[in-house]
């Protein structure tokens, strides 16, 4: 699940348009004409006007294992806060984890994987039993697949990079599952966000065109970096 609290800003083109006509001298204060601002900044590729929209959000229900992948797309002003493990008592709010598709759909691999994440349960309520065993040591038997609460707070242009990087199809499945669900709950938040999910947060190769993955990594849904840039060469003949 994923909330988005009300200190999101509700019309972050109007905002970006709004302070970015300081630059110009603009007359500014004028939904449309700053509406429209914005969006010239974008086309024109000046990012570093999308750093002052910001995104507060609390996400639950993620691994740990997903969530730490947030960690590489701090840049600028992006920062979190988690559900901790040295003041949550875990054995005794409990152990959920996510079960990866791949585990859940296999009979045999999901009671291994079952079995090893009841045992860690047992060993946490064994160690509390013993009463001195301080809570952050119990705690660090809890699996990569627990789920956390997260607060994330990042801007848009470390937002834009990161739906660039996570809704490509080589991302960990549960990333691409929550950028997914992230575009949803922005879409539905304000009119302005909805047209930035639909027209900026898109995957990598949709944005430049062709995929940097490389010829054995692709998806195919773009050529080639390789294949792109020959194509020009042969267009230019």
């Amino acid at each position: 699940m994923i909330e988005i609290k009300d200190y999101t800003c509700k019309v972050p083109l109007e905002m970006i348009g709004a302070l970015t006509g300081v630059c110009w001298g603009a007359k500014t204060g004028i939904p449309e004409k700053d509406r429209a601002r914005a969006l010239e900044c974008i086309e024109r590729g000046h990012e570093r006007t999308e750093e002052f929209p910001d995104v507060y959000c609390v996400i639950d229900g993620y691994s740990a294992a997903a969530l730490r992948e947030l960690y590489t797309h701090i840049g600028g002003l992006p920062t979190r806060l988690q559900a901790s493990t040295r003041y949550i008592d875990y054995e005794k709010k409990g152990v959920e984890v996510v079960t990866p598709h791949s585990i859940e759909k296999n009979a045999e691999a999901l009671r291994i994987w079952n079995k090893a994440i009841n045992s860690i349960k047992f060993a946490m309520s064994e160690l509390k039993a013993i009463g001195s065993i301080p809570n952050e040591d119990i705690t660090n038997l809890l699996p990569l697949a627990y789920k956390t609460k997260f607060v994330w707070k990042i801007n848009l242009r470390n937002l834009i990079h990161f739906m660039h990087k996570r809704k490509c199809t080589r991302a960990y499945w549960e990333m691409r599952e929550f950028a997914d669900e992230l575009c949803k709950e922005l879409s539905a938040y304000s009119e302005e966000w909805k047209w930035i999910v639909d027209n900026l947060f898109v995957p990598e190769c949709e944005f430049l065109g062709y995929c940097r993955e490389g010829s054995k990594a692709t998806c195919r849904r773009r050529p080639t970096k390789e294949e792109f840039f020959m194509k020009d060469e042969d267009d230019g003949k």
